[in-house]
């Protein structure tokens, strides 16, 4: 009975990580898959306590640093934007006239909707602007010198 308590417990603990993806809840989840083992092999409920605490800290301290590590994306990284994030930055061609109200831009193949950084600044077709920032499907556009 105590085997399938732990299991119940772990198995909540691992849906309730998919909300929060901190790993914390899924180390908390192991020590209790780690106490149900115990349960399993009849040991009494201090030992499956401690299995609980044991296996907990010891994944918190020694296993999620390693899975936080391998998890992230490296989107923080200016070598590897990955998404809109790769687009800040770059080139782009002008196809539309670009002011207040609206353009078009071409950018790696794809037109966007742009808007240029400051309100009075114009952009003519055929010219060269780099992209400042993303909204939306939106990019807002600095005229290159």
């Amino acid at each position: 009975m105590e085997t399938f308590i732990w299991i119940i417990v772990a198995v909540i603990l691992g849906v309730a990580e998919l909300f929060t993806g901190t790993l914390v809840l899924a180390m908390v989840a192991g020590g209790a898959a780690l106490a149900a083992v115990a349960a399993a092999l009849g040991l009494p409920l201090w030992v499956q306590v401690i299995a609980l605490g044991g296996g907990s800290l010891a994944a918190l301290w020694g296993l999620r640093p390693f899975l936080k590590q391998v998890l992230s994306t490296d989107s923080s990284s200016p070598s590897h934007p990955i998404g809109t994030k790769a687009i800040e930055g770059s080139e782009a061609l002008v196809l539309e006239k670009i002011d207040d109200s609206g353009g078009l831009v071409e950018i790696a193949g794809d037109n966007w909707t742009a808007y240029p950084l400051e309100p009075d600044q114009v952009l003519e077709p055929g010219d060269h602007a780099t992209v400042v920032e993303i909204k939306g499907a939106t990019v807002i556009v600095w005229k290159q010198s």
